[in-house]
């Protein structure tokens, strides 16, 4: 199995989840592939187009959040109510801040002004912290335990408030018995292995360094060596033509 087939398989159930919180209760393989395929294509764009905006910003490959934001922008996911160009006329033409004489006025300005700016925004983290997005956790099995309630839940609301794992730690846990931490380190699925020297048992060299390092001076050493034998070569046939003309010039 290779490595794309591997992350298609871990997202397959988040998509799943995603389709049963729509209302979705059955669907062709096919049509789950598809759709499976397609959260992958977006998921890629999205990290891309990220990490363009990181090296085209700031030039380095780590993002923060305005080349997270843009890049959403790029693939669709925040639509801002304005263009850009309607963005600029509008900054042109409306009232400046520093024209209000009224501080109050002034304070509220800049805070609708903000409000309009981050619309978008806005309302993707309404949709984050929203019911919508609750159920999705809450089949995926992701919801976290809330406070204790005061009053009489139901069953559906009894199950909500329990704290539950997702599939893949479940499925984990149970294919380990010595811990997920452990068996599953340095994996794709576990925590990052801590990087340590790798010594060679019974060779003159002690790591796998020190190794490469040899192999780097031998290798350059043998690129060398042939070039200094052609000089050498090229030195004598001189030489050599020189004595012969001058033993022609002496015989004439």
């Amino acid at each position: 199995m290779s490595t794309n087939d591997v992350y298609l398989a871990l997202l397959r159930p988040a998509v799943l989840d995603i389709l049963r919180a729509a209302g979705f209760n059955g669907a062709k393989p096919s049509v789950v592939d598809t759709v499976v395929d397609l959260t992958a294509r977006y998921l890629t764009l999205l990290a891309s187009r990220t990490a363009y905006n990181a090296y085209s910003n700031h030039n380095d490959l780590e993002p923060d959040v305005t080349d997270v934001r843009m890049a959403m922008q790029d693939c669709g996911l925040l639509v801002p109510t304005l263009t850009t160009a309607e963005e600029v006329w509008k900054e042109i033409l409306r009232k400046p801040l520093e024209e209000y004489e009224d501080a109050g006025a002034r304070a509220e300005e800049e805070r609708r002004r903000d409000r309009q700016d981050t619309a978008d925004v806005t309302a993707f983290i309404d949709w984050v912290q929203g019911k919508q997005n609750e159920d999705i956790m809450r089949i995926a099995g992701t919801l976290k335990q809330k406070d204790a309630p005061t009053t009489a839940l139901t069953a559906q609301e009894e199950r909500d408030t329990q704290e539950m794992e997702d599939y893949l730690t479940t499925l984990m846990k149970k294919h380990s018995k010595t811990g997920v931490d452990s068996r599953y380190q340095g994996t794709l699925i576990g925590k990052p292995a801590e990087l340590r020297p790798i010594k060679i048992e019974g060779g003159a060299e002690e790591s796998i360094e020190e190794w490469c390092h040899k192999v780097r001076e031998r290798a350059a050493k043998a690129t060398v060596t042939p070039r200094e034998n052609v000089e050498m070569e090229d030195l004598s046939d001189a030489i050599d033509s020189r004595e012969n003309s001058q033993d022609i010039a002496m015989e004439l």
